[in-house]
Order: structure tokens, then sequence, then C-alpha cells
């Protein structure tokens, strides 16, 4: 029998999407083309959602000019842009995990990049994201200037799993591990900790980018601050140290798969209970869970990893068995 899958779109204006019209829902079995309701949603049924919409998909994200306010030039690689955006949608992405997808004035549609959402300003109206410069897209975003206008489309929320360990997570003591550009959405998992009371251990690794460039963004008394590198002896020593703390009770990775690996492997190997939530690494080309290219397979089943908040430790295993 297959799992029981949940999705991170299930609940919000944007529930039932596209998949429901298809008989592809991932929640809602009568959806899935099934003649029973066989669901494990608690909130409002997603099939009467569907019913009351006029068997159609509801909202849809829309793509919207957003306006860039100032330009950071980190060093060659990192571009960090500060986005004028609708204050309801500054609002929607300042949460764990969320990401808007960006592309250039002139560009196509076929352009739209994904990008974490590193910092939102609900109460202004504006969002910050961090580009690191691998190719044609990335290359055509951050070449934009202060004051020219960009499309975007959001909001998003599956840039991470293990979702709910993060936010359910209050007065205790989190660990997060950042990499690279991949500590652009470690900002907001930092921030939803402190917010939630919990004493935060972060360990920075400037990867790739060659800078810890979120430092002034989680300036708190509340944040312990550890740079090392975790590709050396000193850097793993360091991570093994933390692992073993027992007080520790979530742990947050940020960076690349084998990094999710390597902390899951301490884990074990020190019998740490903390849960485990990681950066999501899947391609995403649509965000809608249409063109598969996101899709992985778990046990026989197939999941939209867009959409859908996957099982941490059978997803590593599964890449670990693959070699």
């Amino acid at each position: 029998m297959a799992n029981r899958l949940e999705c991170v779109d299930v609940g919000t204006e944007y529930c039932p999407c596209y998949l429901a019209e298809l008989n592809e829902c991932i929640v809602c079995s009568q959806l899935q083309g099934k003649k029973f309701c066989d669901c494990n949603w608690k909130g409002v049924c997603v099939f009467q959602e569907f019913v009351w919409a006029g068997y159609k998909a509801k909202v849809t994200r829309s793509t919207v000019f957003t306006r860039i306010l100032k330009k950071e030039e980190i060093n060659e690689e990192v571009v960090i842009l500060t986005l004028k955006v609708p204050n309801k949608l500054a609002r929607d992405l300042n949460e764990p995990g969320a990401y808007v997808f960006v592309r250039g004035y002139f560009s196509p549609s076929f352009f739209d990049t994904p990008m974490s959402v590193m910092w939102a300003d609900e109460i202004e109206g504006i969002i910050k994201i961090a580009i690191q410069v691998t190719g044609p897209k990335t290359k055509f975003i951050a070449s934009a200037k202060e004051g020219e206008e960009v499309y975007l489309r959001g909001p998003y929320w599956n840039g991470m799993f293990g979702q709910r360990y993060i936010k359910g997570m209050h007065n205790s003591k989190a660990l997060v591990v950042l990499r690279g550009i991949a500590q652009a959405p470690g900002v907001i998992v930092i921030l939803k900790l402190i917010q939630n009371k919990n004493k935060v251990i972060v360990l920075l690794d400037k990867g790739k980018v060659q800078t810890n460039f979120i430092k002034d963004y989680i300036k708190n008394s509340d944040v312990t601050l550890v740079e090392a590198d975790l590709l050396s002896e000193e850097g793993q020593e360091v991570l093994k140290q933390f692992i073993k703390d027992k007080k520790i009770s979530v742990i947050y990775s940020g960076g690349s798969d084998e990094q999710h690996i390597n902390i899951l492997e301490y884990m074990d190997k020190y019998e740490s209970e903390a849960y485990l939530a990681v950066s999501n690494n899947n391609k995403i080309c649509c965000g809608e869970g249409i063109c598969g290219s996101c899709e992985i397979e778990i046990d026989g089943q197939k999941m939209r990893t867009c959409k859908v908040q996957v099982d941490i430790r059978k997803m590593l295993e599964r890449k670990m068995s693959r070699g």
C-alpha cells in the first residue's frame, strides 16, 4: 500500500491546483480517480473545495513585475538583489523553504529560475534573494541593474524538507549547518527558530562562493556563530562535536546532498535523537508538479518534490544506494 503523501500547498489559497483537474492530486484520493475518500488531511475537504471552484483549479500563482531596489555585488560569483513586492507576497514568502521564480524583463518564460528567499519584510514589502552566477539564467538575472524591473512568480514553499520540525520547535536548542549559496535560505530558518525562542548554533562554511555573506542578517544573542571548512578534518571534528550534543533537538542542513548524508551518518553513529531538516536540492522547473523534472521514486512511489514533503531518511538512503 502506498504511503499517504503530504503536500505543502494543501489548505492554502492555491489548493486545489492543476493536478486536481488531471486526477493527479497528491492528497485527495477522489481527485486521484478513486471512488472513495481515503485522505489524511484534517482541514477543509480538498474535493469539496474543487467542487466549490467549479471543478477547476483555484487561484493560480501570478507573475508580477518587481523593481530592483538595491543590488549588492558580494564578489564575482554572488549578487544579492532587494526586490519590491506586494506586502502580501512578502508575508507569504517569510517562511522556511520559500522560493520564487525570477527572470529578466526581456526574457522569455523559459528563463524562469527558482530562487530561494533569503529575507522578507512584509511591512516594507521587500524580499532579498542571493544569486550565485553559474550559467546563462543566473548570469542574465545578476546583470540587471538597480531600478530595473524583473518578472517574479510565487509564492512557493517546498524549498526544504522537514518544515514541521523547524516551525514546530520551541524553547529548545538547534544546530544549523550551512555551506556556500545555501546560506541564503538558511537565514529565514534561523530567524524562525529564534522567533520560537530556540537557542541556535550556526555552523557556516564559505564553500565555493568564498564568503559567509549572511552574518549581518543573523546577529542575535540567541545565535552562536562558528565558521569552519566542512571539507577539512578540523571542520568535520567540529561538526561531530555538535552532533554529539544530546541537548540539540533539531538539525537543519543547508547544502549538498553529500552534506545531508554526512550529517545523517554522524547522527546515526552518535545516536542523536534530533529531528533532521534539509534543503531541497532536487531540480525544479515549473513548481506546480506538472513537468516532472523534480520527480523522484521512493519505495516504488513517485513523488513530485516541488510539492511533497518527503521522508528525509528514505530520500538520502536512496541516494546513498546509488552511490
